[in-house]
């Protein structure tokens, strides 16, 4: 049922009920109501009691309906939240959908463009061909011109024949002849003209032939022309290097020179300097020499002036020494001196070996490990773990706990790159190229090289990263050089480390320059107003070829044993005092 018949319905009743036929007082009748009244009476309670009964089965089915209705809105709701959900998702699909279009679309107009310069440069052979073959055809052309016209002669000659035979019937005997030979020249014509055209056949063939290596002989020269560029920048290559090279090695005979001049310089100016202070205690000793002199003459002219008076002089002038007491006073001094001098230097020894022993690098072996690589030339490590160099394998990732391998960075495809250090920065990782003489920055996922740059000299060694510069060493030069902020345009400045000649490690570490030479010595250097200054030395123990600090954690590639062979990622413990 309709909720508007519902409606009407439970209107009516109520009518119904609320008008004239209820009566809703049930109190006893008065005697004077006759019977017809009371049956009356009860008729309409019957009809009221009917009423009530319908109107309340009404409201249950309205109730139902009621519950039904807010089911289906339920139901519609939740419908109409999968559709939004599905509108959403519909929408998102359409917009990547869009964006893969776009990206499609402009692949496929790069395609388009590169198919286009193709096309024009087909087109540009194919109409080179096409006007040889329009000459070539224009030739023969006008050959079969001049056959055909022939051909038209001897036509015409044969239809005068024919004429003259039908007009002169009487001639046919003396013609007959004639017409065999017409005949047998008509025959060599035709068997020309075949012969014509089978060559004109076998000229199209050979075209074809020809066509087919034009072909091969252009593809041939691109080849030619392709090997002969790359060949041409590997000698450019190879002319930059050398040029690199013999600048390095000017560089560096101008270094030798300014050194050699600063040096000579220096022992001249210090030999001026010895020459100065050797004639000032020359000048000093004469005069202390002339002062003594004269106070002898002064001393000799007053003993002799006292001899010839008779004047007796005094005890302390003519003793012949100091009395016991002073000798014994100025022994024990003597001896106390002797004692305190002792105990200070003493004790500014040991204080000299406590400051010593407190400026070095304190670690202790934790853990050692073998490694697979036969060649390693780097170490760093990272938040990812620890990365390894090899000069044959490239670069690897390994767990910083169990030391398993996670990823392995082969040389990139096309490039020949050969490891001799590795340092780590925010942007990716340094490496020494000593293939090509530059340093490579890497990327962490993939190993692609990302940026380059020259390396300052032709013997670089060791790489390191301060957190916003790149600084390299080079062995012939002896020199530290230090990047600007962008690395490709060289270095800008240069260093001397003391005691440091050659390198097998470096790395920046609590704002020091750590290094590692070959002699296996670990230094320490300050950068203070633009000058390293040595803060420690000292042996390392084992033989390392390369190293890596990170917090109270020393890590060290160094070689298994002589006997053993092969190579060991060690793990040291650090301390170091301020």
């Amino acid at each position: 049922m309709d909720s508007k018949d519902i409606d009407r319905q439970l209107n009516d009743m109520w009518k119904k009920v609320s008008g004239h036929d209820y009566v809703p007082d049930s109190s006893p009748l008065p005697p004077d109501i006759r019977q017809a009244d009371r049956d009356t009476m009860r008729f309409l309670r019957d009809n009221y009691t009917k009423a009530e009964t319908e109107w309340r089965s009404l409201l249950d089915a309205k109730d139902a309906q009621i519950r039904d209705l807010t089911a289906q809105l339920e139901e519609i709701r939740a419908h109409l939240g999968e559709i939004k959900q599905h509108y959403q998702e519909a929408r998102e699909k359409a917009i990547n959908e869009e964006m893969t279009a776009a990206l499609h679309l402009e692949e496929s107009g790069k395609l388009i463009e590169t198919q286009k310069k193709n096309h024009a440069r087909d087109v540009a052979l194919l109409k080179e061909l096409l006007e040889r073959s329009k000459v070539e055809m224009v030739n023969l052309q006008g050959r079969i011109d001049a056959l055909r016209k022939e051909r038209d002669e001897w036509r015409g000659k044969f239809d005068a024949q024919s004429v003259e035979k039908a007009d002169l019937a009487d001639a046919k005997a003396g013609l007959s002849a004639k017409l065999g030979d017409s005949k047998e020249a008509v025959e060599k014509t035709l068997a020309e003209l075949l012969a014509e055209r089978k060559n004109r056949r076998d000229d199209q063939a050979k075209m074809k032939d020809l066509e087919a290596r034009i072909k091969d002989l252009s593809a041939q020269l691109e080849t030619t022309r392709t090997n002969w560029d790359a060949e041409r920048t590997q000698w450019r290559e190879l002319w930059d290097r050398e040029r690199s090279v013999w600048e390095s090695h000017r560089q560096e005979f101008a270094v030798w020179e300014e050194r050699l001049r600063a040096e000579r310089e220096a022992w001249t100016l210090k030999m001026r300097e010895q020459e100065a202070k050797g004639v000032q205690n020359v000048a000093g000793l004469a005069d202390m020499l002339k002062e003594t002199t004269q106070w002898s003459e002064k001393v000799t002219q007053i003993l002799k002036l006292y001899a010839l008076k008779g004047v007796e002089l005094p005890s302390v002038f003519v003793s012949a020494g100091p009395d016991s007491n002073f000798q014994k006073a100025r022994k024990g001094v003597i001896r106390a001196a002797a004692v305190g001098l002792a105990g200070l230097l003493l004790m500014s020894g040991a204080a000299w070996q406590i400051y010593s022993w407190r400026a070095k690098v304190h670690y202790k072996l934790l853990s050692s490990a073998p490694l697979e690589l036969p060649n390693p030339s780097g170490l760093a490590v990272t938040k990812d773990g620890v990365w390894l160099a090899d000069w044959n394998r490239g670069l690897s990732l390994k767990d910083a706990k169990d030391l398993a391998t996670l990823r392995v960075l082969p040389v990139p495809a096309g490039e020949t790159l050969r490891p001799g250090a590795l340092t780590a920065s925010d942007g990716g990782l340094w490496t020494l190229d000593m293939a090509q003489l530059r340093y490579a920055r890497q990327n962490f996922s993939d190993g692609r090289v990302t940026g380059s740059a020259k390396t300052p000299g032709p013997a670089p060694q060791g790489a390191a990263w301060d957190g916003y510069n790149l600084w390299a060493f080079d062995a012939a030069s002896g020199l530290l050089y230090k990047y600007g902020l962008d690395p490709e345009a060289g270095a800008a400045s240069t260093y001397r480390l003391e005691g440091l000649r050659s390198l097998s490690c470096m790395q920046w570490f609590n704002g020091e320059l750590w290094t590692l030479d070959g002699k296996n010595v670990l230094r320490r250097y300050a950068l203070k107003d633009g000058v390293f200054r040595k803060v420690s030395s000292q042996e390392f123990g084992g033989k390392a070829s390369a190293f890596w600090a990170d917090g109270n954690t020393l890590w060290t590639v160094e070689k298994a044993g002589e006997l053993a062979g092969g190579y060991e990622l060690k793990r040291y413990s650090l301390k170091l005092y301020k």
